[in-house]
């Protein structure tokens, strides 16, 4: 019996009421949406994210929900009536402003009984028939999502798989005006697949035998990570699948006479193998040296060092997938000259080293500087909190790293709450510094962010693997002040971590600022997820930016103006290879005096635009390229150019190669896949449109079909089918050892990304009529794809060499992959 829900959803609204227009002030309204025995995975698809969430899990009597919630869509209203089905819906308004609440219930024929109801006291309702004769609420937006959609998967607003009336209920939160969300339920975790950096040839020592023992089962308390998690049964190891790992030291001419244990356990298999195969190492390894462990189980395994002498006190750990192969799994650990124990979690403790006194002898000590946690008093698995009661000091003294992995090489269980107080929970006011494995949130005040990196000292520094959330009014990360100076070795970078919860942007750089932000999962921040602005610049690699809402510029990426004491100084966006979806805003937003060049990214299912490019009169034009993207299922239009923008799609004067897909966006008939409403021409030679479907160029349908506005201008020639056959090519994969279910890229040509299904289609995974990719044989599920890059789940644990195959109607790519670096 599965368990039982009940859910509601609460969502303060500051539109006034229907007949007080006129009134000054506001109203609020409450919505309540309760549902009935409802199996608990159906939560797991986030049905409201846009507003505040509070879920409460009770046994309820024996009332079953459909399978499919009150599926009146007007494109089914008449099958669904004829099984038996009808719905009521009350509602109080015809404008998005006065939509107050409705009520459903729905009889299926099979048996099954839903009942949910959406109210708002203050209302007046008046119930009318919903099936057959209106499907859909009198909103004229909303009714547009669910009129006839050739594609429903573009409409499916909720994720499951089907449009119905449940989709209403996201759409209407999605484009409503409301308050900032609530951080997401639960405490995710980010994977902990540390970066493995080759390492030049080092004087070798002699050789320490793994000790082959039973595998380890060290306790953990389960954590939820960005990507699904998916847990299929090992495979076999293959005949020579031993694992093996090197060891060293990154900086070992620091302490060249140092030496160190390193040791290692298994923490689980990713093949089973019933040869004698070693679960875990130990050995010695010198400060110039190299440890070499041969012989391991592949698997996910948790790395561990201490340093012997000088007896510094430095104790570490990770965690990190071992896979087989020809190389070595390279496992690179730092030394450090001062290193201090964080022995309380009181932040006021003066009988124990607090985080604060940590912080304030780091500042003064001998560079590179390591804060660690105790791990007895910070036990492994278990979330431990130092709750601030003031600022802490900034990082200010420079190459400091503060770890915040537990003894199980778990990030996250580390954390530093700000308690509401107006000051971020870290701020970085130096170089070089490293923060990694922790939880950083709860910031209060007036446009304080949670982690502040400022200042033209703070350069080179570095987020990784951190859980950085709630701040109340201003970013979750905020890069301010010209810190850090290019794109390379001074770049403050934000990489594998997750941001949410913001109530501003997820990551603003900003006032002349450098930063790189690589794949972070950057979800539910109030007003947009990643911005460059006011002279910021910011490079956005293979990030999956998704559902950031509640605010009035609630855009996956955005970028937007000048610095203002240099106007001749653009803001600047570099985004290559990031999947921006379901954000409530458009996908990228190109705004006043700034540029844009976008590359093989995926803008799809976005409440507005896939893009927009949007000059600002006393600010300046913006100016875009884009290269190789993909804009599809978007609401209201793939891409839009206003007046006075300077765009380049593809031939035009910035050296555009085109190669776009631009299909299936918005609402209405004929397509919004392209809105041109500049004076200027349109350049976009060499793209893919919906509306082509003859094989060579196509222009005459595309201008008559695929775009809107201003078409006289229009360079598109050549003009291609979207769905132009071509034999894929793969020529390289991010990252290059994977867990099973971390969000891959898949970078080539060719990928036929315009078909309409991504799954495997018959037995053995026939690709007669679809777009396939499986790892070792296994089928992937295929998130998204633009003509040149595919974004997939990985359906394995890496284990050792693997093939990578990507099949279409008009061949296949093979790649070996699961490869250490």
């Amino acid at each position: 019996m599965p368990a039982c829900i009940q859910l509601r959803v609460f969502a303060d609204q500051t539109s006034a009421l229907p007949g007080n227009a006129g009134e000054k002030g506001e109203r609020h309204s409450r919505f309540q949406l309760v549902t009935r025995k409802v199996p608990a995975h159906l939560l797991e698809r986030p049905m409201a994210m846009a507003k505040n969430l509070q879920v409460a899990r009770t046994e309820l009597p024996a009332l079953s929900i459909g399978a499919a919630l009150a599926q009146c869509s007007r494109a089914s209203a008449q099958q669904w009536n004829s099984q038996g089905s009808c719905a009521r819906v009350a509602h109080t308004a015809h404008n998005k402003d006065q939509f107050w609440g409705y009520l459903i219930t729905t009889t299926l024929a099979f048996g099954l009984l839903s009942n949910i109801a959406v109210a708002a006291p203050q209302a007046r309702a008046s119930a009318t028939e919903l099936c057959p004769a209106a499907a859909v609420p009198a909103w004229p937006e909303v009714a547009a999502l669910f009129e006839s959609p050739p594609r429903p998967e573009c409409f499916d607003w909720n994720g499951d798989g089907t449009v119905s009336v449940a989709d209403w209920v996201v759409a209407i939160l999605l484009l409503g005006a409301g308050p900032s969300p609530t951080p997401w339920l639960g405490t995710p975790t980010p994977t902990n697949t540390p970066t493995n950096t080759p390492t030049p040839s080092a004087t070798p020592t002699p050789s320490n035998t793994p000790t082959r023992t039973p595998t380890p089962t060290p306790s953990r308390t389960p954590t939820q990570t960005p990507t699904p998690t998916i847990t299929p049964t090992p495979p076999p190891c293959p005949p020579d699948g031993a694992a093996s790992v090197e060891i060293d030291f990154q900086n070992g001419e620091l302490l060249p006479d140092a030496t160190a244990l390193v040791s290692g356990e298994l923490l689980f298999p990713s093949c089973n193998t019933d040869s004698p195969l070693a679960t875990n190492y130990s050995g010695q390894v010198s400060a110039t040296g190299t440890a070499s462990f041969e012989g391991l189980v592949p698997g996910v395994w948790i790395h561990h060092v201490a340093v012997l002498q000088p007896p510094t006190g430095q104790v570490q750990h990770r965690q990190g997938l071992v896979v087989a192969g020809p190389t070595p799994n390279r496992l690179r650990w730092r030394l450090f000259a001062s290193v201090y124990t964080v022995t309380t979690p009181d932040d006021r403790n003066d009988s124990a080293l607090s985080l604060r006194a940590a912080l304030e002898r780091a500042n003064t000590s001998l560079a590179p500087t390591l804060i660690r946690f105790d791990d007895a008093v910070f036990p492994p698995g278990q979330p431990v909190t130092v709750l601030l009661r003031s600022a802490l000091p900034p990082l200010t003294g420079g190459n400091i790293t503060i770890d915040g992995y537990d003894a199980g090489g778990n990030a996250a269980f580390r954390i530093i709450d700000a308690n509401g107080g107006a000051y971020p929970a870290l701020a970085i006011r130096s170089a070089r510094n490293h923060v990694l494995g922790l939880t950083l949130r709860n910031v209060g005040g007036t446009d304080r962010d949670v982690v502040s990196i400022a200042g033209p000292s703070a350069f080179g520094n570095a987020i990784e693997d951190c859980l950085i959330e709630g701040s109340t009014t201003g970013d979750a990360v905020g890069i301010d002040d010209r810190a850090g100076r290019d794109f390379a070795a001074t770049a403050n970078v934000i990489r594998n971590s997750v941001i949410r919860g913001a109530n501003d942007k997820g990551i603003k750089v900003t006032t002349g600022a450098h930063a790189r932000v690589e794949r972070n999962w950057v979800i539910h921040n109030g007003n947009g997820g990643v911005q460059a602005t006011l002279g910021g610049r910011v490079l956005v690699r293979d990030n999956l930016i998704e559902h950031n809402e509640g605010s009035s510029a609630q855009n996956g990426i955005a970028v937007n103006g000048a610095h203002p004491a240099s106007p001749e100084d653009p803001a600047l966006l570099l985004a290559d290879g990031n999947l921006v979806r379901r954000n409530a805003g458009a996908g990228v937003l190109v705004r006043a005096q700034s540029a844009a060049y976008l590359r093989a990214n995926v803008f799809a299912h976005n409440a507005r635009d896939g893009g927009r490019a949007q000059a600002v009169d006393a600010a300046g034009s913006p100016a875009v390229r884009a290269d190789e993207n993909a804009f599809v299922c978007n609401r209201s239009a793939g891409f839009v150019v206003e007046s006075d923008t300077q765009v380049d799609f593809g031939g035009g004067a910035f050296g555009g190669t085109g190669g776009n897909l631009f299909a299936w966006n918005g609402s209405g008939q004929p397509r919004r896949n392209f809105v041109h409403a500049a004076r200027t021409p349109l350049f976009a030679r060499g793209n893919y449109w919906e509306r082509c479907t003859a094989p060579g160029n196509c222009e005459g349908v595309v201008i008559d079909q695929d775009i809107a506005g201003n078409t006289t201008q229009a360079a598109l020639t050549p003009a291609l089918a979207a769905s132009t056959a071509q034999t894929p090519l793969v020529r390289a994969v991010r990252p290059r050892v994977a867990q099973a279910g971390e969000l891959v890229r898949v970078i080539g040509a060719g990928f036929f990304p315009q078909t309409s299904s991504f799954v495997c289609a018959g037995e053995g995974g026939s690709c007669e009529d679809a777009f396939c990719v499986t790892v070792n044989g296994i089928p992937a599920t295929v998130e998204a794809a633009t003509p040149t890059s595919v974004f997939l789940r990985m359906p394995m644990t890496c284990f050792g060499p693997s093939t990578l195959e990507i099949r279409t109607p008009e061949g296949s790519a093979l790649t070996e992959y699961c490869i250490p670096d």
